[in-house]
């Protein structure tokens, strides 16, 4: 016979999390704005979920909704402050609005939170070429290349922005050369 339980331990179990696996589906195919109807018809549950918070700022990302992106980053940092994909896509809108300093500083963050992603070290490397630094950019994008040979394939889909793995490489290793690099 169960044991009986205890008015104690009659707390509901957490509530489901949103099944993400079909916006990563429309993601792969480059179908953003799909996506982020997917992301959006969620239970309103799910809008407080860090996953999917970080999802959706990374589809209005893509879709150019920067301000929108911004605040469901901000939402989600004030859930989990030590979001690396999070200070990533703050990174991004910061960066698309002509402020490199603080997209730097979102990026330095990121992969102080996360030393294997690959993600804030190539744009790093990529706004230390914008603004000149080449040795600062060969640097960053020789650790993007190094980390983005192990980067997980979910986070590629989320954050490389429709490109491959081998992509991404390539646009590293072109980016390093043209900052005196070797090929």
């Amino acid at each position: 016979m169960p044991a009986a339980k205890h008015k104690d331990d009659l707390t509901p179990p957490p509530a489901n999390a949103w099944e993400l696996a079909p916006a990563f589906e429309l993601l792969r195919h480059e179908r953003f704005g799909e996506a982020l109807d997917h992301v959006c018809s969620g239970p309103p549950h799910a809008l407080s979920d860090p996953d999917v918070l970080l999802v959706k700022a990374v589809l209005l990302t893509q879709g150019g909704d920067l301000a929108q992106a911004e605040a469901a980053c901000r939402r989600l940092l004030a859930i989990d402050e030590l979001n690396a994909g999070a200070h990533y896509v703050l990174a991004l809108c910061s960066e698309h609005g002509g402020e490199r300093a603080p997209a730097m500083k979102h990026d330095r963050v990121a992969a102080h939170l996360d030393p294997a992603f690959a993600m804030p070290r190539l744009h790093c490397g990529m706004l230390a070429r914008a603004a000149g630094d080449r040795a600062g950019a060969r640097r960053e994008l020789a650790q993007a290349i190094l980390l983005l040979k192990r980067e997980d394939v979910s986070r590629l889909i989320l954050f490389g922005g429709g490109f491959t793995r081998d992509a991404l490489i390539a646009l590293c290793q072109a980016a390093a050369v043209e900052c005196g690099g070797r090929p």
